[in-house]
Parts: structure tokens; C-alpha cells; sequence
């Protein structure tokens, strides 16, 4: 067969001819793919977060940045004692909570941990996180079963589908509107209308960013660097005066 204008030059049958679908890309697949393989993880509580700073601060800090808050000076009287570094070991002061381990002294710019130190509270940090996520997982699966023992459900076994709790979400949900129908009678006209009413209820929590953000607590700040005291010399006539303050006497009559 000779070629023709239209023909290719590969083939001489006729099948040759036909137009041949166009093949899409496997990568466009494959991301498809990889974006429906991904899951949600489950929220971490707060108390989890908080730990989990406390020990990446230890890990990657170096001990000589201060707070940029500037600490607190209220020497554990106003807030708890720090669990970690209770006492600086440069100037004595008394150290609360509130003062991070991983910053230096607030006062005389220490460094509050030392290696061996470091290493122990890390390893301290990786235990109470351990700890703390086993006992929200006993307090999920408690709940769990109280639920279902309030619904009267057979228990299960261990390791079956209905054994694994359900993930709760930290987020609330949002109530769904409500629609309703009612029907009205004229008593004049002897005729019924049916009107439909919906009800957007509204959350009685709305979610908020106070609930993400590290709560802002009171800090004492730090003393003044000279002593206040009364620099003039007393009076011998009136010694139980104020000396801070310039006052006049008037005399009796």
C-alpha cells in the first residue's frame, strides 16, 4: 500500500492510522495516591505539649540565653517552687516555676544546669511524657467502657475492631441546624398552611485562641539594683516621724 498524505510513515495497515489515546503521567497518580494515604493525627493535650517544650528547650539550648519575659524574683512566695532548678548556684536565688530550666539566672545570668544535670532531666522529661500519654490513654479507654457499659454493650475482647477506641477530637463540633413544620388552621377560611421554620443554634463555646496560647501568669520583677533608704539625718524632736515624705508639724492649741 502506498503511503498517503494523511498516513504515517511507521505502519502500512490500517490500524496504523487510528489516533491513539493520549497517556497521562503516572507521578500525577501517585501523588493522588499519597495525599488519600495520609491520616489525621489526634490532637496532643496540653499538658503533653508542655512537656514536650520543656524537654526540646533542654536538648537544643545552651544554658546562656535569659528569659525574654525576664523571669520572675518573687523567690516561690507568689508561685510554686521549680520542680527542676529550685536554687542558683551563682548568687542563691530562690528559683519558682515559672523561671525555665533552660534559661540562665534571671538575677546574675548563671547557668542553671550543667551537663550531667541536662542529661538526667532529659531523660526525666522523656518519662513523664511516657508516663503522661499511658495515663490519658487509661482515661480514654475508662471512658470508653463507661460509655458502653451505660448502653448496656457486651464487652469485647482485646485487640478487636470494637475493642479500639474512637480518636476524640479537642475541637468542639459545630450543632447542626434544625428545621421544623408547622401547621396553621384559619378558622375563618377553613385552610391550612404549613410554614417551615430553621434553627441555627448557636455553640455555647465558641472556639477561641486563649485555648492554644501558653496562659499569661503575674511575674514579680526584679528589685531595684541600689537599697532605698532615708539619706537625711532624723529629727531629735519628732523620731517617729516619716522620713520619706516632708512634712509639716502644726502644734496643737
Amino acid at each position: 500500500m502506498q503511503p498517503t498524505a494523511w498516513s504515517k510513515a511507521a505502519g502500512s495497515l490500517p490500524s496504523d492510522r487510528l489516533p491513539r489515546p493520549a497517556q497521562r503521567p503516572q507521578h500525577v497518580s501517585q501523588k493522588q495516591s499519597k495525599g488519600k494515604g495520609k491520616t489525621q493525627e489526634p490532637s496532643k493535650s496540653k499538658a503533653i505539649r508542655k512537656l514536650e517544650s520543656l524537654a526540646e528547650g533542654v536538648r537544643k539550648s545552651s544554658g546562656r540565653e535569659k528569659d525574654p519575659k525576664g523571669g520572675c524574683f518573687c523567690q516561690a512566695r507568689e508561685h510554686d517552687l521549680s520542680p527542676y532548678t529550685a536554687i542558683c548556684r551563682g548568687c542563691g536565688l530562690i528559683l519558682c516555676a515559672i523561671n525555665l530550666p533552660y534559661y540562665a539566672c534571671p538575677h546574675c545570668s548563671a547557668v542553671l544546669l550543667s551537663d550531667i544535670v541536662r542529661s538526667s532531666l532529659s531523660a526525666r522529661f522523656d518519662e513523664e511524657i511516657s508516663n503522661q500519654v499511658a495515663k490519658e490513654e487509661e482515661g480514654r479507654l475508662r471512658v470508653v467502657q463507661q460509655a458502653r457499659d451505660a448502653e448496656g454493650a457486651f464487652p469485647v475482647l482485646p485487640g478487636s475492631a470494637a475493642a479500639t477506641p474512637p480518636v476524640l477530637s479537642s475541637t468542639p463540633s459545630r450543632p447542626t441546624a434544625q428545621t421544623h413544620k408547622v401547621l396553621s388552621l384559619n378558622s375563618k377560611t377553613k385552610k391550612y398552611t404549613v410554614s417551615s421554620y430553621t434553627n441555627t443554634p448557636v455553640s455555647s463555646r465558641p472556639a477561641s485562641r486563649a485555648e492554644s496560647e501558653v496562659e499569661e501568669v503575674h511575674r514579680v520583677g526584679a528589685p531595684p539594683p541600689e537599697v532605698d533608704f532615708v539619706k537625711r539625718t532624723p529629727d531629735r524632736n519628732h523620731p517617729w516621724s516619716n522620713m520619706r515624705v516632708e512634712l509639716l508639724y502644726v502644734p496643737v492649741k
